[in-house]
């Protein structure tokens, strides 16, 4: 079983001397060597025209396995990077069908696939992968991302081809992608704290979208849908419901158990790990053979350590609890060198650190990502919710009252005060905007303050904010939840979270699963009625009923943490020092991005506590430390 291997390649389009670079397709593929530990696979196909470079991670490396996979006679290599969790099921159909399957490797069912289905093949995948594939008899290079985007594909033209890799850095180090900043997309960074597919901070340089494929041929090819959310809810009795989803979540976790290496769960404490816990307890049959981790600050705001320990006590698995005390200022550009562009998101810290302590002991690892989005588990899924669902009147006395409370509500962001008027002040709002307000870091107004006229001359203020919105209307959803939910699943899903957890995985040496993103789970959980979704206290309420007789009862009635990181006083203290030097100094400010003076405001701002900058300043310092790593 191969659990990872990153990929890296050129195709040149059309026919002529040129042959693709073999050397650049290894040099592309040696920079991913971060994720894995085995040996680089390549290969150029018979007319030349495509290079194909693997760095392989072989946890178990069945024989003849060796990426790329290629056909009899090399007219088809395929390469990948993920996991396909059903190839079981499909090996078996295909072998009934006559196939002659040498391996036990999912490439090989994956190319014995195509051979019968072409791309009409991935509608029966289950799993999480990125590919790469090079049909020499159609002169074709497909490059495909899965669903949910948990796997990542980028890629550049080039003057007479095209360059890709699973990962952002090796394009610009194989010498074939520019180094220039797209102003768009660092206008976008700055909006909602990172870059959606399909820009990248490097103009010229796009991903693919979560669920598409491209294809090159004789020319560029353009983007394809293979894959959308649900746009509309579908009629199901409770009991139904909770049947549906205890059984395919089930069978999701057993699908995801399907590993020879030392395994272990990422227990938070919350609904949605502490779920994925009690299920694989259940399918294990012993309890204490499965391990858990958690991770927590000596600051109580921040420690989830005391849920998931009752949680571990109560399913009676292995737990090992790890303090986080390093400071962020020690581990700050070891992670921001990771990263392919800057990355806003602050819960990575923490995430990177549970990730290499459980990485001792395991080599995969079980989370619950991808629950909020299916489920609506967000509290701004449950603010979209009473929105629409608020009569006029109602609506117009909150947004009355939202603005008397901003104007006497604690400055902390996590104060219910502060909550309550951010909530209400956007009630009289358009919904797409109203969402924007929940997810937004800086807007027009702000970024026209912040930005310097150079900057702001290469792009429209409102872009990011029309970008958001347009996103947000164009599935025309049933409801406002689902379109909140479904927004999620296109952008911020495959662009922050999973890009998250892809490289703090792999930073720790662990694989990570989540059962929760099975595009079946993704699905069923969009499309309940949404009462079976969100209450007015509470959302995930199917999950609640489906397994609170597993649990016990404070996981499922205590407010939604998520995993926080007290930025707000690191920034206020021993992170303070990093922050001005970072931001203020002459050769960030050279960049001609941003004033110094308002960068100033900010900063002094948040230490007075006249405002909580918490988020916005974090994400200013990693795009800073990001810029200094680039020189």
């Amino acid at each position: 079983m191969r659990l990872m291997s990153g990929f890296a390649g050129e195709f040149l389009f059309g026919q002529g001397p040129a042959r693709a670079d073999r050397q650049l397709a290894m040099r592309a593929a040696q920079q991913l060597r971060h994720k894995c530990q085995d040996e680089i696979g390549s290969y150029l196909s018979t007319d030349g025209r495509c290079a194909i470079s693997c760095d392989q991670l072989c946890t178990i490396d069945p024989t003849g396995s060796q990426q790329p996979t290629t056909s009899a006679g090399g007219v088809v290599a395929l390469a990948l990077d993920g996991k396909i969790y059903n190839s079981g099921e499909l090996r078996t159909e295909l072998a009934g069908a006559g196939a002659e399957l040498r391996t036990s490797g999912d490439q090989e069912v994956l190319l014995a696939l195509y051979l019968r289905h072409g791309l009409g093949m991935l509608g029966m995948l289950e799993g999480s992968f990125a590919l790469a594939i090079h049909d020499s008899r159609k002169g074709q290079l497909h490059l495909v991302r899965d669903r949910l985007g948990v796997r990542h594909v980028w890629y550049a033209l080039t003057d007479n081809g095209v360059v890709f890799s699973t990962e952002g850095k090796s394009l610009p180090a194989c010498g074939k992608a520019k180094k220039t900043i797209d102003a768009e997309a660092l206008g976008m960074y700055l909006t909602v704290g990172y870059i959606p597919a399909p820009r990248s901070i490097w103009a010229g340089v796009c991903k693919l979208r979560a669920g598409h494929h491209v294809s090159f041929g004789t020319s560029h090819g353009r983007p394809q849908c293979w894959w959308q959310p649900p746009t509309a809810a579908k009629p199901m009795t409770r009991d139904a419901a909770i049947e549906a989803v205890t059984e395919t979540l089930a069978d999701s976790v057993a699908k995801c158990l399907a590993t020879d290496v030392p395994f272990g769960v990422l227990l938070s404490g919350g609904v949605d790990s502490s779920i994925v816990a009690a299920l694989v307890c259940r399918a294990i049959g012993e309890a204490g053979a499965v391990k858990s981790f958690t991770a927590g600050f000596a600051e109580s705001r921040f420690d989830e350590r005391p849920f998931a320990r009752r949680v571990a006590e109560q399913l009676g698995t292995s737990h090992h609890e790890i303090v986080l005390t390093a400071s962020a200022g020690d581990l700050l550009d070891e992670l921001v060198s990771q990263y392919d562009e800057p990355f806003g998101d602050s819960g990575v810290l923490a995430t990177v650190l549970l990730c290499r302590a459980a990485g001792e002991h395991v080599g995969m690892a079980l989370c619950g990502d991808g629950g909020d989005e299916a489920f609506a588990g967000y509290d701004r899924h449950r603010a979209m919710w009473l929105g629409e669902t608020m009569s006029p009147m109602k609506a117009s006395l909150l947004t009355a009252a939202g603005v008397l409370a901003d104007s006497f509500a604690p400055r902390d962001e996590k104060s219910s005060l502060r909550r309550f008027a951010r909530f209400a002040r956007a009630m009289d709002a358009p919904p797409a905007l109203r969402y924007l307000s929940y997810r937004e870091l800086f807007g027009p107004l702000m970024l026209d303050e912040l930005l310097t006229d150079e900057l702001a001359e290469q792009f429209t203020l409102t872009g990011p904010r029309d970008w958001f919105t347009d996103l947000y209307e164009q599935g025309e959803c049933d409801s406002e939840l689902l379109a909140a939910q479904r927004h999620d699943v296109l952008t911020y899903l495959p662009d922050d979270q999973m890009v998250k957890a892809d490289i703090t995985g792999a930073a720790g040496g662990l694989e990570l699963r989540s059962p929760m993103l099975d595009y079946r789970i993704t699905e069923l959980g969009m499309s309940l009625p949404a009462e079976l979704k969100v209450s007015r206290r509470r959302g995930k309420v199917i999950l609640r009923e489906a397994f609170g007789h597993m649990l016990p009862v404070e996981v499922f009635h205590r407010p939604k943490a998520g995993f926080g990181v007290p930025i707000d006083s690191w920034l206020r203290g021993p992170m303070l020092g990093m922050l001005k030097e970072t931001l203020l100094d002459q050769s960030f400010i050279d960049t001609g991005w941003l004033k110094r003076t308002a960068l100033t405001k900010l900063i002094d701002s948040h230490i007075a506590g006249e405002a909580d900058h918490r988020h916005r300043l974090w994400a200013l310092l990693w795009l800073g430390r990001w810029h200094a790593l680039q020189r």
